[in-house]
């Protein structure tokens, strides 16, 4: 058996912050995994409320110390949520700059390792929650993040790296969830709704029941 190493990262979406077990979608991707014989080390590489530009200047070196000498190792990406947030001030990362840091970053780390690229979710109109070291409300748009999912799907075509676009993957089940979270952090439920999706994910099953690199996988 192969045992498989795999970067999670992205902001407090990974966390589990509203789940009473503490189990965010990663731990229950791999929770499954394992439980069909795949032997899948997780680094969950969550920080609460990071941005794109956030992401971007820390993940090589979080990366490097976890993967570096683990060939059978992958990142896997979701982030973006947070720059569509917006108050007083203005939207904290205009769509251009997220669109241009992303695909840097994408670029540079599918040059690197295998990655699989997992879109923003979507967040509930006019969500309002305490933005972590910001220590401020902030406003989500559902119509900016699915904007920018649009975004993000349009680079990974260009990058060659599959994605998932989970505005269009997720359904009721997951804004029940996000109800009974803030809005835009879901509850345990919604954890669950992404971690069925990715499983599901032809690009992800072909990386590890079949060794295959993810961008002959792109779907």
């Amino acid at each position: 058996m192969v045992k498989r190493s795999v970067c999670f990262v992205g902001d407090d979406l990974m966390l589990g912050l509203r789940d009473p077990e503490g189990f965010g979608w990663p731990q229950r991707v791999v929770r499954a995994e394992r439980s069909h014989g795949h032997a899948v080390v997780p680094y969950v590489l969550g920080v609460e409320s990071d941005t794109t530009a956030d992401i971007a200047k820390r993940w090589r070196p979080e990366a490097e110390a976890r993967l570096a000498h683990l060939p059978a190792s992958a990142l896997v990406f979701c982030c973006g949520v947070h720059d569509q947030a917006s108050d007083a001030g203005g939207v904290r990362v205009a769509l251009p700059d997220s669109l241009n840091i992303v695909e840097e970053m994408i670029s540079e780390a599918a040059s690197w390792r295998a990655v699989f690229w997992i879109g923003p979710p979507p967040v509930l109109a006019s969500g309002v929650m305490r933005a972590g070291r910001q220590d401020h409300s902030m406003i989500y748009d559902p119509v900016r993040v699915r904007g920018l999912s649009q975004g993000f799907a349009a680079i990974a075509s260009r990058c060659g790296v599959p994605f998932l676009d989970l505005c269009d993957s997720l359904g009721p089940r997951y804004l029940a969830a996000l109800l009974k979270g803030n809005g835009v952090v879901p509850a345990a439920d919604g954890q669950a709704a992404i971690a069925e999706a990715v499983g599901a994910w032809k690009p992800w099953r072909g990386w590890l029941d079949h060794n295959t690199a993810p961008n002959l996988y792109f779907a």
